[in-house]
């Protein structure tokens, strides 16, 4: 026949409390705040393991504290089939590859996008007032910069080209010691040969 009543109302209460554990991860997984301080959470994650990339980990940084770490593992765990899905293009991957250990491409990098950032924001009224004031100022830096450029490059061209000339002696020299050698060579190999070859009596 059929369930018992008791089987029945247990199989209801199971099913029940199945739905309600779905229901509520399924609004943790819609709602606003947490989408948000999901995204949050992942990037302070990528951007610690760009600085440690680049910058290489301190031992400060390696020791987290328990809870620290079990957050992060219960975050991860969370997150994992959405950062999958939401990960970010194939940038800032290549970029932190490229500066991964090399300080110099970080902050170059760092100089890039702030100067992309400067040319998008607005300039304020402080700003344009301490450019006006410091142009002159910015204007003999310039100057200044382009006449030490001018000037290494001059002393680099002129220093490459007396090295030019010297191999160029050199290797005249030491072709000629190879020449003369060979000479000397076939000269012996030549009087051997001849005297090889007189009659024997």
């Amino acid at each position: 026949m059929g369930q018992a009543p008791e089987e029945l109302r247990a199989d209801i209460e199971a099913r029940r409390e199945q739905m309600t554990d779905t229901i509520d991860a399924i609004g943790d997984r819609v709602s606003p705040s947490r989408i948000a301080q999901r995204r949050v959470d992942r990037t302070k994650t990528w951007m610690g393991g760009v600085r440690e990339r680049v910058m290489g980990s301190s031992p400060v940084g390696m020791i987290r504290s328990a809870p620290e770490s079990a957050t992060g593992v219960l975050t991860g765990a969370k997150d994992g089939a959405q950062h999958a899905a939401e990960a970010m293009g194939d940038l800032p991957s290549s970029v932190g590859r490229q500066a991964a250990g090399n300080p110099l491409v970080a902050g170059a990098v760092a100089f890039g996008v702030g100067a992309l950032l400067a040319s998008v924001l607005p300039e304020t009224a402080p700003e344009h007032a301490a450019v006006e004031q410091f142009a002159p100022q910015i204007q003999a830096a310039t100057e200044a910069a382009k006449d030490v450029g001018q000037h290494t490059a001059d002393a680099v061209k002129d220093s490459a080209q007396s090295s030019v000339g010297e191999i160029k002696d050199s290797m005249a020299q030491h072709a000629e010691t190879v020449k003369s050698a060979a000479t000397d060579a076939a000269s012996g190999v030549k009087e051997e040969a001849t005297s090889g070859s007189s009659p024997m009596r």
